[in-house]
C-alpha cells in the first residue's frame, strides 16, 4: 500500500500557523508582485475565489467579505515544508518528497497493524506538531492514493484519512472522479479522451492498456494500470540529480534601462549559485532570458534568450555573475518595457569534477577558498553581508510584496515573542 500526505491549503495554513486570529477567516496568498491568487483557504474557496485570478478582479470582494491577503513568503513555506517532512519520517521509513506540500510514503510492514489507526494517529500528530493540517490517502498504487486523498478532503475532512482497501472502494472512487481531476491527465489529454467517450476515471480504467499506449503514451498506459490496482509507478526514494537550477522573478515596476536589470540578474545569479554549492555541484553553462509583459495587448513584445558555456565548470559566484551579465548585454534592446529577467545554470556535475581548460588559468583552488569564506561570513551575519558590487544596494527593481509576513522560523529578529 502507498500513501500520500498532502498539506491542506499549505501556503494559507502556514500564514495561519503564526496568526491564530486568521482561523475561520478567508485567507488568500498572492503570486510574485502581488499579481494573482495562488493559494486559498477553504473559506475563500467557498466565496468563489478562483486560482490564478488577478488581484484587481477580486479587490472589491476582498473588502466586502474581509478576505485577508498576503504576499507569498517562500522562505517561510520552504522551512515549514522541511519541518513537516522531518516529522513524516518519524512515522514512515520510506518517503518520496513529491512537492513542497506533498509526500508519498510506503505502508509496507504494516500487515500486522490496524492500518487505519496507525495512519490516523500519524495524521493527527503531523498536523498537531507542525500546526499545518494534513490529509492522508492510502491505496495500492500512487494514482489511486491520490484519489483516496481527494476523497478524504471532500468527504472525510474532519477525519483526514481515507483508505482504498477493497474492490468496492476502488470502483466507487473511480466512478466519482472526473477524468480532468485525475493525477497525470492534463487539460489537452482530457479533451482528447472525451472524444473517445472517456469522462471518468472508471471509463479510463476499462480501456485496453495497449490502446492507451498506442493512441496516447506509455505514461497514460501506466495510469490505466494504476487505476486497475496494478502498481507500476514506484516511490522515488532517492531524489534524481537536477539537470539545472533556475531563478526568475518579475520586476516591481517595468524596466527599460540595462543597469537595473543587470543588478537584478546579478542577485538572481548569486541565489542560484548558493543553491548550486549547497547541492555540491558546479555548472558548465548559463542561460539568460528577458521578457516583456505577455499579457499586454498594446506593448511591443520581446522574449530573447541566450546560452553560454563556462570556461571551466564552476560554482564561483563572481564568475557566474560576470558571464550572466555578458549574456544580458547581448540580448538587451532599448525600446521595450521589460517585466522579468531570469537565469539558469546548466550542465550540472559534481563539484569534484576535474574538467579543465588548456587555455584558461587554473585558479580553482583560490576560488574555492574565497567562496568558502564568503559563504561562512554570510551564513553568520546574514545573506549578502559580502556581495558582488554588481548586485547593488537600492534594488528599486525588486518585486512588489506589500503584505509580506515575517520570516518567523528563519530570521532571529522575526521570532515571535510571547509576553
Amino acid at each position: 500500500m502507498i500513501g500520500i500526505i498532502d498539506c491542506n491549503n499549505f501556503y494559507a495554513s502556514c500564514e495561519r500557523n503564526f496568526m491564530p486570529s486568521l482561523n475561520g477567516v478567508p485567507v488568500v496568498v498572492f503570486s510574485n508582485n502581488d499579481g494573482a491568487i495562488i493559494a486559498r483557504s477553504e473559506e475563500a474557496k467557498e466565496l468563489g475565489i478562483d486560482m490564478a485570478v488577478p488581484i484587481f478582479e477580486v479587490k472589491k470582494l476582498m473588502k466586502v467579505y474581509n478576505i485577508k491577503g498576503f504576499s507569498s513568503n517562500y522562505t517561510l513555506y520552504g522551512d515549514m515544508s522541511k519541518r513537516i517532512k522531518y516529522i513524516i519520517r518519524k512515522f514512515f521509513s520510506e518517503v518520496e518528497d513529491y512537492s513542497i506540500d506533498e509526500s508519498f510514503v510506503s505502508c509496507k510492514g504494516f500487515e500486522y497493524r490496524d492500518l487505519f489507526s496507525y495512519v490516523k494517529d500519524a495524521r493527527d500528530k503531523i498536523s498537531h506538531w507542525s500546526g499545518v493540517p494534513v490529509t492522508i490517502g492510502v491505496a495500492p498504487t500512487k494514482t489511486l492514493s491520490k484519489l483516496a486523498n481527494r476523497i478524504a478532503k471532500k468527504k472525510f475532512r474532519a477525519i483526514g484519512v481515507y483508505i482504498i482497501d477493497s474492490e468496492e472502494k476502488r470502483i466507487d472512487a473511480l466512478h466519482t472522479t472526473d477524468i480532468k481531476d485525475l493525477w497525470g491527465v492534463g487539460r489537452r489529454i482530457t479533451v482528447r479522451l472525451n472524444k473517445f467517450n472517456i469522462y471518468t476515471a472508471y471509463d479510463l480504467s476499462k480501456v485496453d492498456t495497449d490502446w492507451a499506449k498506442k493512441n496516447f503514451s506509455v505514461v497514460l498506459q501506466r495510469t490505466v494500470y494504476e487505476l486497475q490496482g496494478i502498481s507500476c509507478i514506484p516511490l522515488e526514494l532517492v531524489e534524481p540529480a537536477k539537470q539545472n537550477i533556475a531563478s526568475q522573478k518579475s520586476f516591481g515596476i517595468f524596466q527599460t534601462e540595462f543597469e537595473p536589470m543587470a543588478e537584478a540578474l546579478a542577485n538572481y545569479t548569486a541565489r542560484v549559485a548558493e543553491k548550486l554549492r549547497r547541492q555540491g555541484f558546479v555548472a558548465g553553462g548559463i542561460t539568460v532570458w528577458l521578457g516583456t509583459n505577455n499579457f499586454s495587448k498594446t506593448d511591443k513584445q520581446y522574449f530573447p534568450e541566450i546560452s553560454t558555456v563556462c570556461d571551466v565548470p564552476t560554482d564561483y559566484t563572481p564568475y557566474l555573475i560576470k558571464r550572466a551579465v555578458e549574456g544580458l548585454k547581448v540580448i538587451y534592446r532599448k525600446g521595450y518595457l521589460y517585466k522579468r529577467v531570469g537565469v539558469m545554470l546548466t550542465d550540472l556535475r559534481n563539484n569534484y569534477d576535474g574538467t579543465q581548460n588548456l587555455f584558461h588559468s587554473n585558479s580553482r583552488d583560490k576560488e574555492i577558498e574565497i567562496i568558502r569564506r564568503m559563504d561562512r561570513i554570510n551564513r553568520l551575519n546574514g545573506r549578502d553581508t559580502i556581495r558582488s558590487a554588481q548586485q547593488g544596494f537600492n534594488h528599486e527593481w525588486k518585486m512588489r510584496q506589500e503584505t509580506l509576513t515575517p520570516k518567523y522560523t528563519t530570521r532571529l529578529s522575526d521570532i515571535i515573542i510571547i509576553k
